[in-house]
């Protein structure tokens, strides 16, 4: 938001596929010696995550958890910038990598290791989602202007991150898995957004748009527009701009046309006119200019297909020059397994087997974040927002191995137990009253600390 307003709350969830495999192939056993949750279960070992819960709030604001299906799901802190969304992401993709590394060291012995992808769909076609959080008026979310969902469902060409489907390149391979506009249910019916009662604030105000039908970006500068993109649409829409004259006819079909045919896909309106999702994009973004900048984005629009910066920033186009060079260095076809398992290295996690870092390194990935960025933010919340106030509680409280109750609107110490701490204002960096608790809990007796405490402390257990 601009003018008098604070700046709007964003945030994503990224959710994660996880296997098994054997390091060395052995006959007559299973390639896949792990089902998913006894990877979940070999990946958490040993970690207070495992101890105690595999969800957990973190030091650095975010959380970390399992999902329905044993898969891993990070959410990043409350964050004000783009940017910030991006690094606190990719805090969370090294967190992730930290645990599969030493469950991997664990593992060696039994010739068994774990692989993390960040991707959208697997072998099975089965679909993993980057939910996008935006902090929005009570009205916005209330009367959501028909036109913010033609801009989501052309917004692929911009951040999509291909794929191949059907032998042939599409933009985003989770798009044909969504089949609704609006649903509480984001599991069966796959819709854009869900509509869940989840303010995370006072919801007399306030709403959380949760976008779910989006890819999870592996390029840096394909998260941050995506994010700063669909905020600046936010703020146009809440200082009394419209879309509604660029409502789709057929919102789901001109998502699936986009994400198969591209760019120049055709999409038909409900007034009868006819535009391209390039089109489309350029529409929404002149209205925002007035409001936002967004010069970076028009040049890339601008320059979609044909620019260098372009296929270094968005993803699609970075896969599918990367995927056009093996098919043609290999002779196969984009519908051979060579092209599938080059696809999947895409999003691999791990450096050593994953191409990201090769990418970046080579510099056909743009990146916005430096790997000290990223290693301080796994510890260190956003300082302006109220992830600051939770990761100062959580890092005290695990400090101490003190039992606490945590939640995104809430502290609490358990033992002794201490009324609740409620913080509804995502905007509020401080709080005295979480302050006074620390300082209650760096004074209390060892009797209240876990055994693990006492034994640090040289205590000794409890008599």
């Amino acid at each position: 938001m601009t003018g008098s307003q604070p700046p709007r709350i964003l945030g994503l969830e990224t959710e994660y596929a996880i296997i098994s495999d054997r390091i060395e192939p052995v006959a007559g056993e299973t390639p896949a010696p792990l089902t998913p949750a006894q990877s979940i279960t070999e990946l958490f070992r040993g970690t207070r995550a495992h101890s105690r819960s595999t969800s957990r709030y973190l030091s650095n604001g975010g959380r970390l958890y399992v999902d329905l299906g044993s898969h891993p799901e990070y959410a990043t802190a409350e964050c004000v910038s783009a940017r910030e969304v991006v690094l606190q992401d990719r805090a969370g993709e090294k967190i992730l990598r930290d645990l599969m590394t030493a469950a991997n060291e664990r593992l060696k012995e039994q010739n068994i290791r774990l692989h993390i992808f960040k991707t959208n769909t697997d072998s099975a076609d089965a679909t993993f989602g980057c939910h996008e959080n935006y902090q929005v008026t009570r009205a916005t979310i209330d009367e959501l202007d028909p036109g913010f969902i033609s801009f989501l469902c052309t917004r692929p060409i911009l951040t999509g991150v291909g794929g191949v489907k059907d032998g042939e390149h599409v933009l985003s391979r989770r798009a044909f898995h969504i089949h609704s506009i609006m649903s509480p249910d984001p599991t069966k019916s796959r819709p854009l957004i869900v509509t869940r009662e989840e303010a995370h604030a006072d919801p007399r105000r306030f709403g959380r748009l949760q976008v779910t039908y989006g890819d999870s970006n592996i390029a840096d500068t394909a998260t941050e527009l995506k994010v700063r993109l669909t905020a600046a649409v936010l703020d146009f829409l809440e200082q009394g701009g419209s879309l509604a004259d660029l409502e789709l006819e057929d919102p789901i079909t001109a998502l699936h046309d986009t994400s198969r045919l591209g760019p120049e896909a055709q999409v038909r309106l409900t007034s009868g006119v006819t535009m391209t999702a390039l089109e489309m994009q350029g529409e929404v973004l002149t209205r925002c200019e007035g409001v936002s900048d967004l010069a970076d984005i028009r040049s890339l629009l601008d320059n979609l297909t044909s620019s260098e910066s372009a296929s270094r920033s968005i993803d699609w186009l970075c896969k599918r020059e990367l995927l056009n060079q093996a098919a043609a260095r290999y002779g196969v076809p984009l519908s051979s397994p060579v092209i599938a398992r080059i696809d999947l290295a895409y999003h691999d996690i791990d450096r050593s087997r994953g191409l990201a870092e090769r990418l970046r390194q080579s510099g056909n990935m743009a990146s916005l974040v430096t790997d000290e960025e990223v290693g301080t933010a796994c510890d260190t919340p956003p300082a302006d927002t109220r992830a600051a106030v939770r990761g100062r509680f959580v890092a005290e409280a695990e400090r101490l191995e003190l039992s606490t109750s945590v939640s995104w609107t809430h502290v609490r110490l358990d033992s002794p137990p201490h009324p609740q701490i409620d913080l509804m204002d995502a905007h509020a960096s401080e709080d005295p009253r979480v302050d006074e608790l620390i300082r209650t809990m760096r004074a209390l007796p060892p009797q209240n600390r876990s055994a693990l405490a006492r034994l640090k402390a040289g205590l000794g257990p409890l008599g």
